[in-house]
């Protein structure tokens, strides 16, 4: 292959292009009549590059906008090579709007391996098989028997299969070009574990030498009545003949999902008893199970209602919940579209709470949209959108509308197990960058609220998976200042339903599995221009909500930002009479001074406060009336009070 196989590409694409290419979202000039695949075949054969291709690897129409997306894959003579490829977006009429990308530049490989798929699987079971605990899932005859249920396929089997790849190092510095000096030609091999414990990681084996060069776990986690929400109708099934009883599997009313009590992880899934009971007013007797089972059902229902998908696969396709696990975590597993629930370190059970369901729930819908690898930033992207829409699902099904933007808060938790969109660094946690006794990292608390401020975590991949869980709160506070504005940079809140709509056409249908930060950003940007129009306040606002938190610049966009006019009535100060402190709300922050006056018109105090609630020291003021004034934007507002010591 030619050297600078990226840069012929660019070349070759220039002339059609509406602006600069943007952390590779390529605009292009409509209408045009630019059919789905040809472009990387006009590259192929103007160059020409008889080693590299696209791969057309999945195409839908997203029911917000009406876009058709066109997602490829990247191959190196006839190879997958991992996080490379494309989207393209099409209109209704046909054009061509825009491709995001990421491409693997001058692989140097003849792509010929020195060891078989069946030798690369045979030394990888030999190399596990040293801890005589583990135990493979195709080693269990009722675990064999449940995968050949769940696929509707007589020769199924957990036993796994050599799948080959060119591997790169680490999913991280995911930038439009990526070096191919980064990649190696491996086996990709799935195996799944029941004991000790059930996991699913994927291997990476070196296929010229048989060295196992990384390892990914498939499981993406959170480090009746319904608990707080009283008595709620539950979708469960009438099972009759012998059994005469209700359980918890919803397979009508839209929905497709089962709940069960785990009872070890060398018990499949079709062999756990159904939690079951004769009676229509099952009350708190399974408080657990019907919890779990019911927030289930609010999220299946938040992604019909608000979006039009069908469940996390968007096929209406069974998911498994398993509550009870007895660990302190909760993960999705895609491997099975399972989801299991442990407790909280309060040994509260975690299916309990909503917004950690809805979390899950999401990780699920990631796994079938954008897959983003769940490693650095990425894998914090896949945490943030999890807790976004969490966050979004406890919100608008169960309270109104109305958050307190924490995650977890809803069973008594620790501090550090919950995290806020609002104010990250004030819970959940951030390595300290050092190591305990046992070489395992030490974490305190607070995550980063700015993209590489001093929580943020630049850390190797056994630190958290690349601070997956640490880093998600750059794009958490994005989203809160998205929805609810900001004092500097100025932004004015969109509110939650509109910065969702934008956050989920971003994620299912603009972003790839190796998306960074500054991806995230332009896929936002991208979706906010097809919801809201180009240069709207939300296209606006989505840019500066970014800034805010440090990925990218403002708008260049040129606007007049429309603040409300403010009176008295909007103002509250209190006490009054006030003798040492007077507490201030504000409907709106305003970076301008903040003025009191005397009944003489002199200026006896100054001072600024960017936030909407605060408390500011009056006790340098003697007895007497005052008055004390605000600025926002131009509109001037008074208010008098009372000084009396």
């Amino acid at each position: 292959m030619s050297f600078g196989q990226y840069q012929q590409y660019e070349y070759l694409l220039t002339p059609y292009l509406s602006r600069p290419i943007e952390s590779g979202f390529f605009y292009f000039n409509t209408p045009n009549n630019i059919q789905a695949g040809s472009l990387y075949q006009y590259y192929k054969a103007a160059v020409p590059d008889l080693v590299n291709d696209m791969l057309l690897i999945d195409h839908h129409t997203d029911q917000l906008v009406g876009l058709t997306h066109y997602k490829y894959q990247q191959l190196y003579k006839n190879i997958p090579v991992e996080g490379a490829g494309c989207i393209e977006h099409y209109q209704e009429d046909g054009s061509l709007q825009f491709i995001n990308a990421k491409i693997a530049d001058s692989i140097i490989s003849d792509g010929i391996p020195k060891i078989t798929g069946r030798d690369a699987i045979d030394g990888l079971i030999q190399k596990l098989k040293g801890d005589p605990k583990i135990v493979f899932a195709w080693e269990s005859a009722s675990w064999e028997q449940q995968i050949r249920t769940d696929q509707a396929d007589s020769s199924a089997t957990w036993y796994p299969t050599a799948e080959l790849i060119f591997a790169i190092d680490e999913i991280k510095d995911m930038t439009l070009e990526i070096d191919g000096d980064r990649y190696k030609l491996a086996y990709k091999i799935l195996i799944t574990t029941i004991q000790p414990t059930y996991e699913s990681h994927y291997y990476y084996v070196d296929a010229v030498t048989g060295d196992i060069l990384k390892v990914r776990s498939t499981h993406i986690d959170i480090t009746g009545d319904v608990y707080s929400y009283g008595a709620q109708n539950l979708d469960a099934k009438w099972r009759g003949g012998f059994i005469q009883k209700y359980e918890l599997d919803a397979e009508d009313n839209g929905h497709n999902y089962h709940t069960k009590k785990f009872v070890s992880s060398t018990t499949a899934w079709d062999d756990m008893d159904d939690t079951r009971d004769a009676s229509t007013n099952w009350g708190s007797t399974y408080l657990t199970e019907t919890s779990t089972h019911f927030h289930v059902g609010e999220s299946w229902d938040y992604f019909r209602d608000e979006f039009g998908r069908n469940g996390t696969n968007g096929a209406g396709s069974e998911l498994h919940v398993y509550t009870q696990i007895g660990v302190v975590n909760a993960l999705y597993d895609g491997i099975g579209n399972d989801v299991y629930f442990g407790t909280a370190p309060t040994a509260y059970d975690l299916g309990m709470e909503p917004s950690v369901v809805g979390h899950e729930f999401t990780h699920g819908v990631t796994h079938h949209t954008a897959g983003l690898v769940y490693e650095f930033e990425s894998g914090a992207l896949n945490e943030s959108f999890s807790d976004i829409f969490g966050t979004m699902i406890q919100a608008i099904q169960l309270e109104s509308t109305y958050t307190d933007w924490i995650l977890g808060n809803r069973i008594p938790n620790t501090v550090d197990f919950t995290r806020s969109l609002s104010q990250p660094d004030t819970r959940g946690t951030h390595w300290d960058g050092t190591y305990d006794s046992n070489n395992f990292p030490n974490y305190v608390l607070g995550q980063p609220d700015y993209y590489y401020d001093s929580y943020y975590c630049d850390c190797p991949i056994e630190v958290d998976n690349g601070g997956v869980h640490i880093n998600s709160g750059v794009q958490n506070k994005w989203f809160y200042i998205l929805s609810q504005g900001n004092v500097s940079p100025v932004v004015t809140g969109i509110g939650m339903i509109k910065a969702s709509r934008i956050s989920y056409l971003a994620l299912t249908s603009m972003m790839m599995n190796s998306s960074q930060f500054t991806d995230s950003r332009e896929a936002t940007l991208q979706a906010a221009i097809n919801l809201y129009g180009e240069c709207s306040i939300e296209h606006q606002m989505v840019a500066r909500a970014w800034q805010a938190v440090g990925v990218g610049p403002g708008s260049s966009c040129t606007y007049t930002l429309d603040i409300p006019q403010i009176s008295q009535e909007d103002l509250t100060i209190y006490p009054n009479p006030a003798s040492a402190e007077l507490n201030i709300a504000l409907p709106y922050a305003t970076t301008d001074a903040i003025r009191i006056y005397d009944m003489m018109g002199k200026l006896v105090q100054e001072f600024n406060n960017e936030n909407t609630i605060f408390q500011t020291d009056i006790s340098i003021l003697q007895n007497g009336v005052y008055n004390i004034q605000f600025a926002f934007d131009g509109n001037i507002v008074t208010k008098r009070f009372i000084v009396q010591k």
